[in-house]
């Protein structure tokens, strides 16, 4: 009879729900200072990027030269995307750093290592609720912190974005593991949000829900009628923010020629991005900011490639077998495959064959197997072996992670890392002969840009720089030559335009400068310093209407623009408006125009 009560009780509390997200011994002191002592060590090997500069590559397109972050308008904001990419809320984010810190290079490098921190802490709650073991938590929480393979998403500040998804992304499993235990109605509202969240932050997060059916399936719950209803909304976001994302990389230089590459060949170029992924992340050696294709052997690529469909194959087939044993590594390697998926370059964006960044959430289901394997030591008295381990690949990865936020520090320091590994990349030598150009080592830029229109004949964007740097050096038939090569490849090219509008400008060829600064308008309707350049020469012919016109253009795209404001105070001078002129001169001394001091005593008094 006693047996019968005593089992009786067990039942009793195996039905009985967990409250509120109330996860008993859930995280006690000792737990704490473990991962208090996680967050110090990854902020502390992640201090450098606190000095790192803005890169030419993205982050002056995300920042500089980024006018919804100026107007701060929502409307824009949410309507707009920006390189090729809709995420809002990740330009919202950098609208409110651009008001906290201006152009300070600091402060936005200091919010993306912070967040890296919060996912830190949110990789540790989320791997705690999914395997109620804390060291499977602690020791993936680490290996997220502090692998050298997240730099390019914590030390580049145009991956704010990678950073943000990830942060509601994981804040979406949370709330998904909570609605699990308490079966809460208020939970599974917040994953929801949580994920559309993660969704406007970045188009990756579209793989949440095939994450959550991996959970379902770990936790042995059974998928019932119920079950998938409940998934039905997580997929109708999916859908519809892939399909948003589709159509804003539809752009012709952000989306390879399908016919480039074969089906086949890109099946064999997944497969081997697939398993370099796991390589690099198990021993992340030889990392670079730009992994090229590889070169073509006439129609075909080195059969190599084709061997790595076999290597998946068989990885495919030793997971299945270990179901025989354990879902963990099934689930595992599968959160891994279904966050890489979208990124193998099946569907070929730009011209890398893969990118560190892409790995920053797809490494969680990896680390959560890292843990899982030091929990089997620990179990069978093997203890001190993991410690070893961990403590191993830890202090391995301290030191790679903090050279390579070294190598993030500034354009010139990243693409010589860059150069130095691949040596036929032609936007290596573009953006490294950039860095030279902002420099002044004009020769040095020249012959890098030179080197990238080698290996890249119909390369607008080093045509055009090129062409500057020509032009600096007063060889101007040069400079026009390579400006109307790149108008060639890419006829709807503004810059282009802009810049053949500066040399006609300078000769004084007034009507085609006029022409190619209004072409330049067109193709990029916000583009400050072509009206404000035709605005100077509107006001040079005394066309001062036109030119404040276009001043006000300029100042509206760019409100710190602070030559704009001078040049409008000087056609406004010129209209026999002395007050707004003298409000706009004085405008453009407040940002540091050292001209507007002079125009002042001469304009004002």
């Amino acid at each position: 009879m006693k047996g019968k009560q005593v089992a009786k009780q067990i039942q009793q509390k195996k039905k009985t729900k967990i409250p509120s997200g109330n996860v008993p011994n859930m995280i006690n002191w000792k737990t704490a200072g473990l991962l208090v002592a996680i967050l110090l060590l990854t902020f502390f090997i992640y201090l450098p990027v606190l000095h790192n500069t803005f890169l030419a590559w993205d982050d002056i397109y995300y920042v500089r030269d980024n006018a919804l972050i100026y107007s701060f308008n929502l409307k824009d904001i949410f309507s707009t995307n920006v390189m090729a990419n809709y995420h809002p809320l990740t330009i919202l984010m950098l609208a409110i750093e651009y008001h906290l810190f201006n152009l300070s290079e600091t402060g936005y490098h200091t919010v993306n290592l912070l967040v890296h921190l919060l996912n830190v802490s949110l990789v540790f709650y989320a791997i705690k609720l999914l395997s109620k073991e804390t060291r499977i938590a602690l020791v993936a929480a680490l290996l997220f912190g502090i692998h050298p393979i997240h730099v390019e998403s914590v030390a580049w500040v145009a991956e704010l974005k990678d950073l943000m998804y990830t942060f509601f992304f994981l804040a979406s499993c949370i709330f998904y593991l909570k609605y699990l235990a308490a079966e809460e109605r208020k939970y599974y509202v917040l994953a929801l949000v949580m994920f559309l969240f993660s969704l406007l932050s970045k188009g990756m997060g579209a793989s949440l829900p095939i994450i959550l059916l991996l959970t379902d399936y770990l936790k042995s719950r059974k998928i019932n009628k119920a079950v998938i209803l409940e998934k039905i909304p997580f997929f109708i976001l999916a859908i519809l923010f892939g399909a948003i994302a589709v159509a804003a990389q539809k752009a012709p230089d952000v989306v390879q020629d399908y016919t480039v590459f074969t089906f086949f060949q890109r099946i064999a170029f997944a497969s081997y991005s697939f398993i370099t992924y796991l390589a690099k992340l198990l021993l992340p050696v030889n990392l670079s900011a730009y992994y090229p294709y590889p070169a073509r052997i006439g129609n075909g690529i080195p059969w190599i490639y084709y061997g790595y469909i076999l290597i998946v194959l068989a990885l495919i087939a030793s997971i299945f077998y270990s179901l025989r044993f354990t879902k963990k590594i099934f689930f595992g390697v599968g959160f891994f495959a279904a966050t890489i998926f979208l990124v193998l370059q099946l569907l070929p964006v730009g011209n890398a064959i893969m990118a560190d960044r892409y790995c920053y959430v797809p490494s969680i289901g990896i680390f959560y197997l890292c843990g899982v394997g030091f929990q089997y030591l620990w179990i069978k008295n093997h203890k001190w072996i993991g410690i070893t381990i961990i403590a191993g690949f830890a202090i391995f990865f301290c030191i790679l992670t903090q050279v390579r936020t070294h190598i993030w520090k500034t354009d010139l320091t990243l693409w010589q890392d860059v150069i130095g590994k691949f040596q036929t990349i032609p936007i290596a030598y573009s953006n490294l002969g950039l860095s030279l150009m902002n420099e002044n080592k004009l020769n040095d830029a020249l012959e890098n840009y030179t080197r990238a229109i080698a290996l890249k004949p119909d390369f607008p964007e080093a045509l055009v720089n090129h062409g500057n740097i020509l032009r600096a050096l007063n060889r101007k038939e040069e400079a026009l030559n390579d400006y109307n090569k790149a108008l060639e490849f890419k006829p709807n090219f503004a810059i282009a335009f802009f810049n053949r509008g500066m040399l006609y400008m300078n000769e004084q060829k007034i009507d085609e400068a006029i022409r190619d600064y209004t072409s330049a308008i067109e193709f990029k309707p916000n583009y400050s310093k072509a009206y404000s350049n035709r605005g100077v020469i509107y006001t040079n012919l005394k066309r001062y209407a036109e030119a404040i016109a276009d001043y006000t253009k300029a100042i509206e795209f760019n409100p710190g623009y602070m030559e704009a404001y001078y040049n409008r105070g000087m056609a406004e001078y010129g209209l026999g408006d002395k007050e707004a002129a003298c409000n706009d001169i004085r405008q453009s001394a407040s940002f540091g125009f050292k001209t507007a001091e002079d125009a002042i005593k001469n304009v004002c008094n």
